[in-house]
């Protein structure tokens, strides 16, 4: 038998017609693994969670999360599961909903790229309080609540930051409790509208675009109305050329008249 030899990337065998197979990653695939990393640790830079991280911790984290795909449609885990993982979007969209006590879905909020989701469970380890469900073809990152829980004994800050975004949605959660006590259907809609605007807008020449795919139905679960009174109230909003329905998406052609109605 030839003798193999060893390169930069691992041991070489040869067979007995002398010729050679590497036994170890090659100089292609480690480059791939590096370049996934990278890339990685760019996105996990940008989102609010991960603010101010060294960047040891910051690469010492990105280790630990475990990267899944869900197909449009597909459950990632049901009201009443077992809660145990922070999930962290990649890319795609994620609608979180409960069911009331005569089985009707309720839409409590969507979740895009950077945001996380199923935080409550890091906290308590309680089953889930919602639902989650892809709405499209979504990467998710995920971690345990022991992993995470080790993280935040090491960097104080990642432990401020959760802090800060628990902070936000309690306040977005008593936001939404006064709107459905105190305002009508256009008024919560047009309020609605500007808070999907100003988190999952894109800036267009003819105004912002929403970029989720809304049904008349979520949007009515998601403020407490009929998806009747959502179907009129946009058909307001159109009329007056306050929004225009493009594809599916809505776009906000007049925000200023939009927080007048929202006020």
């Amino acid at each position: 038998m030839t003798a193999g030899t060893l390169s930069e990337t691992g041991a070489l065998i040869a067979n007995r017609n002398g010729r050679a197979y590497n036994l170890t990653m090659s100089t292609d695939q480690t480059l791939v693994g590096k370049s996934n990393l990278t890339s990685r640790l760019i996105f996990f830079r940008q989102v609010p969670l991960f603010a101010e991280l060294t960047e040891s911790e910051l690469a010492e984290l990105v280790k630990d999360f475990a990267r899944r795909e869900f197909r449009q449609g597909e459950s990632i885990f049901a009201q009443g599961d077992p809660g145990q993982v922070l999930y962290l979007i990649e890319s795609g969209q994620v609608r979180i909903f409960v069911h009331g006590s005569e089985g009707h879905e309720r839409s409590v909020v969507f979740y895009g790229s950077g945001d996380i989701f199923g935080e409550l469970a890091v906290i308590d380890g309680l089953p889930r309080s919602a639902s989650a469900e892809a709405t499209e073809n979504t990467v998710v990152y995920t971690l345990s609540r022991d992993l995470f829980r080790e993280h935040m004994r090491r960097a104080p800050q990642l432990a401020l930051n959760f802090m800060k975004a628990l902070s936000v949605r309690v306040r977005h959660t008593t936001d939404q409790v006064g709107n459905l006590a105190l305002l009508d259907v256009p008024s919560r809609l047009a309020r609605k509208l500007l808070e999907l605007a100003q988190n999952h807008g894109q800036v267009e020449a003819e105004g912002v675009r929403i970029n989720l795919t809304l049904t008349q139905s979520e949007l009515a679960s998601m403020i407490g109305a009929t998806r009747e009174s959502i179907n009129k109230a946009l058909g307001n909003f159109k009329r007056q050329s306050l929004i225009r329905m493009e594809q599916g998406h809505i776009i906000i052609v007049d925000p200023d008249s939009l927080r007048e109605i929202s006020s």
